[in-house]
């Protein structure tokens, strides 16, 4: 028998479905996550380090007439100081918190998808895997920035291939991070274009989000998390089917 497998708007259509009745709950779920640092996808871990690192290193671009006025110089160099703890501290927390907590964005997703009633405190039921989410968040920005360091295209194809490895330790806890990103690049197999295909397909709703100052974006998020989710329960049912699952 053929198999039939969904196409981008295929899995915005099951996105919809599960949201419907849902919306008001995924949108305040996913909200909170994303201010904490998480991410489905656990793609986020580089930006905190970009975030760290180019925040100080950018005073060298700030006008030279601040050195021409020690009062004025003062005050900039205060409030740059107390701009670059902020923006520290807050990359901190995304770094911490962000990689258990996207566990819990995913599980809430798992279980808005199998049509369970999940509740917004799902977000924090990961604390207890913190460790590990840290180190397949880590782990997965390390491999990515080394294959980057080559071209831009490796480091953006082994993003893909490693996009399902919080979903697989999610349902498989189990797990290690090396066991996780491995299955998740057999499961990528022919499927890497497919979720490129669906990340693109949203590029209309995200300009348009950018024209609301990212207001759009509190809707757009939970239907991207529930597509990309719809995503990985086919092709993982497809990688179990064919025997290939451990």
């Amino acid at each position: 028998m053929e198999l039939t497998r969904n196409t981008a708007s295929g899995f915005r259509a099951i996105a919809r479905n599960r949201l419907s009745g849902k919306w008001s709950l995924a949108l305040g779920t996913t909200l909170l996550a994303s201010l904490l640092g998480a991410d489905v996808l656990m793609n986020g871990g580089s930006n905190v380090f970009s975030l760290m690192v180019n925040v100080p290193r950018n005073s060298q671009f700030y006008p030279e007439y601040f050195y021409y006025n020690d009062a004025m110089m003062a005050r900039f160099m205060m409030a740059f100081l107390a701009m670059g703890s902020l923006f520290s501290l807050i990359g901190l927390v995304h770094f911490i918190v962000g990689p258990f907590v996207s566990f819990g964005l995913i599980q809430f997703n798992l279980d808005l998808f199998d049509r369970k009633d999940p509740e917004l405190t799902v977000i924090f039921s990961k604390v207890e895997y913190l460790g590990k989410a840290l180190w397949l968040r880590l782990r997965g920005a390390i491999f990515i920035l080394l294959w980057s360091l080559l071209l831009v295209i490796p480091g953006i194809i082994k993003m893909f291939s490693y996009s399902m490895s919080g979903y697989i330790m999610v349902e498989n806890p189990e797990l290690t991070a090396k066991e996780a990103m491995t299955i998740s690049m057999d499961m990528m197999r022919g499927n890497k274009w497919r979720l490129f295909c669906l990340s693109f397909s949203f590029i209309g709703w995200i300009l348009l989000c950018g024209l609301t100052m990212g207001i759009g974006f509190l809707w757009l998020n939970p239907y991207m998390n529930a597509a990309y989710t719809a995503f990985y329960n086919e092709i993982s049912g497809e990688y179990q089917r064919y025997g290939r699952a451990e």
